[in-house]
C-alpha cells in the first residue's frame, strides 16, 4: 500500500486528468460546439465532493504532523498557511463554477465567454494549487517527516478510495474514467 505522500501524488495525477478532460469540453464549448455535459458535470461534482471529503484531510494530517514534530520555521509556516488558505479559496471557486455549470445545464441566459472564463479560472486555480503542493508542500513533508511519522499517518488514513479510479464507483465517475482511459489510449497511439 502506498504511503500518504504517494497517495496524495496519485490523487493529484487523477485530478490533473480530470482537469484535462474538462479543458477539452470547455474548448468545444468555446468553439460554439456542444460539449459532453456528463463529463463537465461529473468533473465539477467530483471536485465538490472528493477533495474536501478525502484529499484535503490527508494533506491536513500531513501538515499537522509537520507542525507537531518540531517548531515550524518561517518557511514551513508560510507554506502550511498558504495550503490552508488555498483549500478554502478552491472550495469557493468550485462552488461558483458548479453554479455556472448548472446555469448552462438549465439553459439559463449566460454568455459563453462568462462560462469559459469561470471554467478557465477554476482549471487554472486547481492546477496552480497542485503545483504549489508538488513543489513546496510535499517536498517539505518528505524532508521533515520520518518513516515512523509516515507510518503513524498511514495508520490514521481512512479507507475511502478515489472514486475516479475505483472500479466499484458510481456511473458518473465511470463515464469520466472511461473517457480518460480512451483519451490516454489515443495519445499512446
Amino acid at each position: 500500500m502506498a504511503n500518504i505522500i504517494e497517495q496524495i501524488r496519485e490523487e493529484h495525477g487523477n485530478m490533473a486528468k480530470l482537469l484535462d478532460a474538462l479543458e477539452r469540453q470547455v474548448t468545444v464549448f468555446d468553439g460554439g460546439g456542444r460539449p459532453d455535459y456528463e463529463i463537465v458535470e461529473g468533473v465539477v461534482d467530483y471536485f465538490l465532493d472528493y477533495p474536501d471529503r478525502c484529499h484535503h484531510p490527508k494533506e491536513d494530517l500531513v501538515a499537522r504532523k509537520i507542525v507537531s514534530g518540531a517548531p515550524a520555521r518561517n518557511r514551513e509556516t508560510a507554506v502550511l498557511r498558504k495550503l490552508e488558505a488555498q483549500h478554502e479559496e478552491l472550495g469557493i471557486l468550485t462552488r461558483r463554477f458548479h453554479r455556472f455549470v448548472h446555469r448552462v445545464l438549465d439553459e439559463a441566459e449566460l454568455p459563453r465567454r462568462d462560462f469559459v472564463r469561470a471554467a478557465t479560472e477554476f482549471i487554472s486555480s486547481q492546477r496552480h494549487h497542485m503545483r504549489m503542493e508538488e513543489e513546496h508542500f510535499l517536498p517539505l513533508a518528505e524532508a521533515t517527516l520520518s518513516r515512523s511519522d509516515l507510518a503513524a499517518l498511514d495508520s490514521e488514513l481512512f479507507t475511502d478510495s478515489d472514486p475516479l479510479m475505483d472500479p466499484d464507483t458510481n456511473a458518473r465517475y465511470a463515464i469520466l474514467r472511461d473517457a480518460i482511459l480512451a483519451w490516454e489510449a489515443d495519445a499512446r497511439r
